[in-house]
């Protein structure tokens, strides 16, 4: 019997029931990948295009015929490895193809095990349902937003309560009080700023918001906390239903000075990069950032900006200084983002439920929300 996809993530069922095999070609699932999912395809995209050619010109069973010789001594090594994630995974396995058709069955049938079903309707089905059932996941919680000037550990405090948070079951709070925090950047692989791209590119929207869709689904808690973020994050768009929802909650801001904020900035955006890719990589990132602040901030400041960074990239000496560095950071911070911060609270008017340092802030979100 097929296996549903609300069985594969079930609302508030904290995890998939079901190892979930994804025999789609590489090509389809950089579109668009399942969240949890084990990636062995049937085909190569090669394959998969030259079996596509031939199922339009002479129909399924040329075409299944053609799979088969191309794929030959190689079907052996891949049902081998099909069957490895089947025998030590969960006792059940769900397989994936497009739209739950040949491949999948296929796959299941190569595989020979009673534990493995197919997934009526494949990845398409699958990522209707997920996008689907957000909205009804996010009724179900209670949301708050945590803001905060830029620097103040927003992202720092949100992976601190992740580690924290849970719901029912070893010694964690009930599912309806647990508390779930969802870090979108570390989902989107981006820290939500013209400096915010990293090393390794963004995932695909699809993919992004599979898995944001998916944290959303299965975790039970009836509290959720997330950082504040517009509609994008790099060129990842929310999906509507949470940008919504997060534009009409309350909001807890996290505080922190000036002094403080730079620091911070230093060590995440020029000593840790440093640290991997040396300095001269690092402040041409720098400055190419700062360029894309030019139409905000004006050439001028932009461009004091881009000289202080190009100065202290002259030497190891000064471009290890922190404090050598607070000249270029407090001026983007008062220049640009502080303003735009302070715009955007007065512009939503949200409700401030609390504000407070770090330890402040999450031990009331653990404790008194």
């Amino acid at each position: 019997m097929d296996i549903a996809p609300r069985h594969v993530y079930p609302l508030g069922g904290r995890a998939s029931p079901y190892t979930l095999l994804d025999v789609r070609s590489p090509i389809e699932v950089g579109r668009g990948a399942l969240p949890g999912a084990v990636s062995l395809p049937l085909m190569t995209d090669a394959e998969r295009h030259l079996v596509g050619i031939r199922y339009k010109e002479a129909g399924q069973q040329a075409a299944i015929e053609l799979g088969y010789e191309l794929v030959g001594d190689a079907l052996a090594e891949r049902v081998a490895a099909w069957r490895g994630v089947i025998d030590a995974g969960r006792p059940q396995t769900a397989i994936a193809c497009w739209r739950g058709g040949l491949r999948s069955r296929l796959v299941v049938q190569f595989v020979d095990r009673d534990r493995a079903a197919q997934v009526a309707g494949g990845y398409k089905a699958l990522r209707a349902y997920l996008m689907q059932t957000l909205p009804s996941a996010l009724t179900r919680k209670r949301l708050v937003v945590l803001s905060g000037l830029t620097g103040v550990g927003k992202t720092r405090l949100l992976r601190r309560l992740v580690r924290g948070a849970g719901g029912a079951g070893e010694g964690r709070a009930p599912a309806a009080t647990g508390l779930q925090a969802l870090d979108l950047e570390g989902l989107a692989r981006h820290r939500g700023s013209a400096f915010g791209h990293g090393e390794v590119a963004q995932p695909s929207q699809q993919t992004f918001e599979n898995a944001l869709a998916a944290e959303l689904v299965l975790d039970p808690a009836g509290r959720l906390v997330l950082e504040d973020e517009s509609r994008f994050v790099g060129v990842r768009a929310l999906p509507d239903a949470l940008f919504a929802a997060m534009c009409a909650a309350p909001v807890v801001v996290l505080e922190a000075g000036l002094a403080e904020r730079s620091m911070a900035i230093y060590a995440e955006y020029v000593a840790e990069p440093t640290a991997r890719l040396g300095r001269e990589a690092v402040a041409a990132d720098l400055m190419s950032s700062s360029l894309k602040l030019k139409r905000r901030m004006g050439a001028a400041g932009v461009q004091d900006v881009v000289a202080r960074i190009g100065a202290l990239a002259g030497s190891d000496a000064t471009w290890t200084d922190p404090e050598a560095h607070a000249l270029w950071i407090g001026a983007l911070l008062e220049g640009h983002y502080d303003p735009l911060y302070r715009r955007s609270l007065v512009k939503l008017a949200r409700p401030v439920l609390f504000a407070g340092d770090e330890e402040a802030v999450t031990g009331w979100l653990r404790t008194e929300w």
